[in-house]
Order: C-alpha cells, then sequence, then structure tokens
C-alpha cells in the first residue's frame, strides 16, 4: 500500500465509472491491507444496486458511512426483519453518516445515479465470517432483489 493516498476527483471519477459498469453496480477502492486491523475504503454505488439486509455480529465490527458524493437511503432493521429507523444520508446534510455498533442490521438504497461513501470498519476482513444476512430478504441476484430495492426506496420518496 502506498503510504499516502490522495481522495481527489479523479480517483473518485474512475471509481464511478467502474461501479456504473460492475455487475453488482459498485465498487469498493481499499486504502487498508485485508490483514489490517481498520479497514477503510471508498463505496461507490450506483442506482439499483443491492446489498442485502445484514449485521456483522459473529466477528462483532463496528462500522461507519459518511456520504462523500449523492445520496443514500441507510435502513436499520429490528430482529424480526421489520424496520426500525430510516435515514437520508447526503453529501449535502444535514446528515451525512452513521455509526453503527456491532449486530446493527442494515442495509442501504442508492438515491442518486450514483454515490460516494467513505467506510470505515474494524478488520481483518474475512469473507466466511464478515457478514450474516437476514433470512426475511432475498440476496444478490434473487428475483426479488427489484421489488426489495422499490420497497426499500419507498422510505425516501
Amino acid at each position: 500500500m502506498q503510504e499516502i493516498q490522495i481522495i481527489d476527483s479523479d480517483l473518485i471519477g474512475s471509481l464511478v465509472i467502474k461501479a456504473k459498469n460492475a455487475e453488482r453496480k459498485r465498487t469498493n477502492h481499499n486504502f487498508h491491507k485485508q490483514e489490517e486491523v481498520y479497514q477503510r475504503f471508498l463505496n461507490v454505488l450506483s442506482k439499483n444496486t443491492y446489498i442485502s439486509p445484514h449485521r456483522h455480529l459473529s466477528d462483532p465490527k463496528p462500522e461507519t458511512f459518511v456520504v462523500l458524493d449523492g445520496e443514500i437511503g441507510f435502513l436499520i432493521f429490528q430482529e424480526n426483519g421489520e424496520i426500525q429507523e430510516y435515514h437520508k444520508l447526503s453529501s449535502k446534510g444535514p446528515k451525512r453518516g452513521i455509526d453503527l455498533q456491532p449486530g446493527v442490521w442494515h442495509s442501504l438504497v442508492c438515491l442518486t445515479e450514483t454515490a460516494v461513501c467513505f467506510e470505515g470498519k474494524s478488520g481483518p476482513y474475512d469473507p466466511k465470517i464478515d457478514k450474516e444476512f437476514h433470512t426475511n430478504f432475498p440476496l444478490e441476484g434473487d428475483e426479488k432483489v427489484p421489488e426489495t430495492i422499490r420497497f426499500f426506496e419507498s422510505f425516501f420518496i
């Protein structure tokens, strides 16, 4: 990893193009090595990307999101899958970010054509135990994903 990494318009512009062309309609740009204890990265989202509701409990990790550009809808769920609260996070404010303790069920939806978020969470990253997905919601690739995205978006219209 480079000793210093600048977050500038060139980097963000290249990541926006990459996210728009990605199958999952999003991309990450890591500033950390996978084994580091503090994971920090840009998460660039395109409209209609889907992030299945999940939590970080079995390997408990707090997580922070700050929107640098665009808007996202951030959803918090109860244990039974009902929406507990929701927040529109925007680079223009008034809410610009959120910090979650380990074990909080959450998801987000991109409300603008693209959104750029800075995320920080505890590491190291192990994809086998990083997330527990909520069983009440479809996983990526399921035919119910478009309907679920519309449902999530409806909280922010």
